[in-house]
């Protein structure tokens, strides 16, 4: 079987088979006297006014929660885009607002492969890419800009300046708080066919022009999302899977994207594995330690498969011993944090009758982390979560479906 197109849920089933047996002693996080057991709040279902939820992306900027949707309509084979906002902590949510992106419409947009938003003010881009030839049939990529907090929307240029029309493709965005808009995405552009690499562009007003692109990494794994982080002192902070060993590794830029410097791996596993598992991780830079990093990482290396805990204090040159959370299933996941001794991690778990969210919290800044507990309801699939924190907790989000019925938004409250 070509690894390279391999189920990731298949893949990791056949790790967790193979090395069980090493496995079973660290399945579960810590349980500790600083537990918290409160229930998450039933699951609530905005109104996106899309049939199918093909892709999704949360941006918290002060206040305001900005969430960017791709999914399916009646009669309409293309995916179309909505925006939605909500200016109180998602009690109540606008209406949805179509993105014109009928001539450059999202191409395979997928979990994993998310469309993406960011905001400064009323200043919004969204960023996707259309189909093309490349990887997993991905083409050009494509931003709309809003300036007005999101009600109307107009196509801004194309970010990459390669001129290529193919291989655009697992993008994140963020925005500082000096309001320069930060981008990254994996393409091909190099001489060796077939080798992707990790590319970055920021714009200083707003998404109508863009910087020369910089090669960060010119040789990543093919497949897995990226995530970007700013934090206070300027610094800009990529996590992205790196191709030799396929560890995670973090790429850090002192001076606001102009010079990369390239910190290696994150976790340190050693995995050695030639084909992609189609699973990235997550990163924030929280509080006001300018330097001070948390992330979530996942390897499928066989003895130790499955999603880790790992946080750095001085920008990256250093990283805490990797600390599991959840069982060797557990995969795609977030973490964020209210401030540096309050976080929160989301995770999604493989399970007999589907996939199913989970949560664990910490209050002394990840050295211990309370006992996972659900989120999502029984009964349904659920996955990809992402998590946000606001004034009277966290807020996650993630797609589910029951049976085969289609993907539908679910938020919660915990």
């Amino acid at each position: 079987m070509n690894m390279n197109v391999m189920s990731p849920w298949l893949y990791r089933w056949s790790i967790v088979w193979a090395g069980l047996a090493l496995l079973i002693p660290g399945l579960a996080a810590d349980t500790s006297d600083q537990a918290l057991n409160k229930p998450p709040r039933p699951s609530i279902y905005p109104n996106v006014e899309v049939q199918d939820v093909k892709s999704l992306d949360v941006y918290v900027d002060h206040a305001t929660l900005h969430v960017l949707i791709a999914g399916q309509v009646p009669d309409d084979s293309k995916l179309v885009l909505k925006y939605l906002r909500s200016d109180d902590s998602g009690k109540t949510w606008s209406a949805p607002v179509p993105i014109d992106s009928h001539a450059a419409p999202p191409g395979r947009a997928v979990r994993g492969n998310d469309v993406q938003i960011a905001a400064a003010g009323d200043r919004l881009i969204a960023v996707w890419h259309t189909a093309g030839a490349g990887y997993m049939g991905s083409g050009p990529l494509v931003t709309a800009i809003s300036e007005d907090g999101g009600k109307t929307w107009r196509t801004g240029p194309n970010p990459a300046d390669d001129q290529r029309q193919d291989g655009h493709s697992y993008i994140d965005i963020k925005a500082d708080p000096q309001e320069t808009f930060h981008l990254v995405w994996l393409d091909n552009r190099g001489d060796r066919k077939g080798v992707q690499g990790l590319r970055y562009a920021r714009s200083t007003d707003g998404g109508q022009s863009w910087s020369r692109n910089a090669t960060v990494d010119g040789d990543t794994c093919t497949c897995c999302w990226n995530n970007l982080a700013t934090s206070s002192d300027g610094a800009v902070h990529i996590l992205y899977r790196d191709a030799f060993p396929r560890d995670m590794a973090l790429a850090r830029s002192k001076d606001g994207g102009k010079r990369w410097e390239l910190r290696g791996a994150v976790d340190r596993f050693g995995w050695n594995f030639d084909g992609c598992p189609h699973m990235g991780g997550a990163l924030v830079a929280v509080g006001d330690a300018r330097a001070r990093l948390h992330s979530l990482v996942w390897t499928g290396r066989e003895t130790h498969a499955g999603l880790y805990y790992v946080r750095s204090a001085d920008g990256g040159k250093r990283w805490t011993k990797p600390r599991r959370l959840g069982d060797p299933l557990a995969g795609h996941s977030d973490i964020t944090g209210q401030d540096e001794t309050h976080l929160a991690a989301v995770w999604d778990t493989a399970m007999p009758e589907g996939s199913v969210i989970f949560v664990a919290e910490s209050t002394d800044g990840g050295t211990t982390w309370a006992m996972p507990r659900p989120l999502s309801k029984p009964g349904v699939s659920a996955t990809h979560p992402r998590v946000v924190a606001i004034p009277a907790g966290y807020l996650a989000f993630w797609t589910e479906r029951t049976g085969e019925k289609p993907n539908v938004l679910a938020v919660t409250f915990f």
